[in-house]
């Protein structure tokens, strides 16, 4: 156990914001993908302090901890509560990592602060086509209900199952379905931002210093040569294999995918 990790809370106008925070040095931000919560990065957070990085990694509203919207917010609203975690901190600027719709949270968040965000380290860019939104919209909502045999569990796990295979581990699985009945039937709130957000028009706008990293296993791997081409300033790292889950199962190789880029 982290004897450094501290968890808080900070006020927003949107409703409090859960976070952990572990370790001293240059800031991290660690924004997480849907619908999972800080805890995804939670075994990457040794290995960042030993080189000198403090990581703070906030849960996203409406999951984990944090407060729960009763209405879908939109990214530049799931982005606009950030500012005040940094400023309950005490941290007037940051680098941030941000993973699938962590990654487009980070990206606006940069674009609507950019004095206030150093390096940008994104994997899984949810760069789609308007076809592959359109089709993501209309497949949103999972039933989430409970059922008197369980099933609501088992059926969510095979699904898990069928997308990972023998890539992760079956702790990470466990901690996926977790998280997705924790957030519960408004699980898909931060998924219908990110289909309507306009990525592509917020990554050409930045201007802070970027790497691009993603593993061959993870789900949006494909879209990497879009990001590519989008900007060819990008710098990029690549993990062979894994999930989807990869920073928990694999946290150390995570970490050094980026952590020269980090420390430059």
């Amino acid at each position: 156990m982290n004897s450094d990790l501290k968890k808080g809370y900070s006020d927003s106008p949107l409703g409090q914001v859960h976070f952990l925070k572990s370790g001293e040095g240059n800031p991290l931000l660690m924004l997480h993908m849907t619908p999972q919560s800080s805890l995804q990065f939670s075994q990457t957070f040794s290995y960042l302090n030993e080189l000198g990085i403090q990581t703070i990694a906030p849960d996203t509203l409406g999951y984990g901890m944090s407060e729960k919207p009763s209405a879908p917010l939109s990214i530049e609203e799931y982005a606009s509560v950030l500012p005040y975690l940094l400023d309950e901190l005490d941290i007037e600027k940051t680098s941030i990592v941000g993973h699938h719709t962590g990654a487009a949270m980070a990206c606006e968040l940069a674009k609507a602060y950019p004095d206030r965000i150093d390096k940008m380290i994104l994997h899984g860019v949810p760069l789609y086509t308007d076809e592959e939104r359109t089709a993501r919209m209309d497949n949103l909502k999972v039933d989430l209900s409970p059922k008197k045999d369980g099933s609501h569990l088992t059926d969510y796990w095979n699904w898990i199952q069928s997308r990972v295979q023998d890539r992760a581990t079956l702790e990470a699985c466990h901690m996926s379905l977790l998280h997705v009945f924790l957030a519960g039937e408004n699980e898909w709130f931060c998924h219908h931002a990110a289909f309507q957000y306009d990525l592509k028009q917020t990554l050409s706008d930045l201007k802070q210093s970027c790497l691009l990293i993603s593993n061959t296993g993870d789900p949006l791997h494909y879209i990497v040569p879009r990001v590519q081409k989008l900007r060819a300033d990008f710098q990029y790292n690549e993990i062979e294999g894994g999930s989807v889950f990869i920073i928990r199962d694999d946290p150390k190789q995570w970490v050094e995918s980026f952590i020269d880029f980090l420390k430059q």
